[in-house]
């Protein structure tokens, strides 16, 4: 009864905020149902506001920004005090999908509410290191819009406490799996695609050293991290749409 009721309410907070967000479209690899749509937008100059009124479903994001030099670049292994905030979408917990800030363009990075989205894994992959989880409320997808070729790198990231110097610090760590996506043309170029894995949870490689590879994956909001982030890295003015979409119970 519990989670029919946290799906209900899901599911009405939704329609009455974007049911009909993409009403009308045919062939763009969505489910049918009530949605919740964020358009993240790159632009070479940073415009002013932080985009928190109600009617508001859009984060800006800095153009050409790959701080890394690539767009699967993150700041993993920074000290969490000294992270650099341009193109970071702060992640919070809350009862429905709202902006709390949405220019991330600026030095002090955006912030999203969400909810937390508990997953299960199959028997044989209990840690779902090579298989998808099976969300339980949500799930999200992505497709770029804006002018061919433009592109985008996403990586959701955290904070772990380690000893460093005898010292207590939070130390950035992200996860092994991220969203390198460029807009194309021709057909199926304004599909969505499935990125719940990616932007849900984080798959850490914890071998010492390390070596790429996923060995635990946490959802969003686990207590065994903290400070939870999308690294958002751009090509050109790109223009990705995340579509929110409940799971029937």
């Amino acid at each position: 009864m519990k989670k029919s009721l946290s799906v209900l309410v899901l599911v009405l907070s939704l329609t009455l905020i974007s049911s009909i967000a993409l009403a009308g479209e045919k062939g763009n690899g969505l489910p049918p149902g009530p949605r919740y749509m964020l358009n993240v937008i790159a632009f070479d100059n940073c415009p002013a506001g932080d985009f928190t009124d109600s009617n508001r479903h859009m984060i800006a994001v800095k153009a050409d920004y790959t701080p890394g030099g690539s767009l699967s670049s993150t700041q993993a292994g920074t000290f969490y005090r000294l992270m650099i905030k341009t193109n970071t979408i702060a992640l919070s917990s809350g009862a429905d999908f709202k902006v709390l800030d949405g220019n991330a363009c600026s030095k002090g990075g955006a912030e999203f509410q969400l909810s937390p989205n508990p997953y299960t894994c199959t028997l044989s992959d209990q840690y779902c290191i090579n298989t998808d989880p099976t969300f339980q409320e949500y799930r999200v997808f992505v497709r770029l819009v804006g002018k061919p070729n433009t592109a985008i790198g996403v990586t959701t990231c955290a904070t772990e406490e380690m000893l460093v110097d005898a010292v207590i610090e939070d130390v950035i760590v992200c996860s092994t799996e991220n969203v390198v996506k460029v807009r194309s043309t021709g057909k199926g170029a304004m599909s969505f695609d499935d990125v719940s894995k990616e932007l849900l949870t984080v798959c850490l490689d914890t071998t010492l050293p390390a070596d790429g590879v996923c060995d635990i994956r946490y959802a969003l909001f686990d207590p065994a991290l903290e400070n939870y982030f999308w690294q958002w890295n751009t090509q050109g003015k790109a223009h990705a749409q995340l579509v929110f979409i409940p799971i029937a119970d």
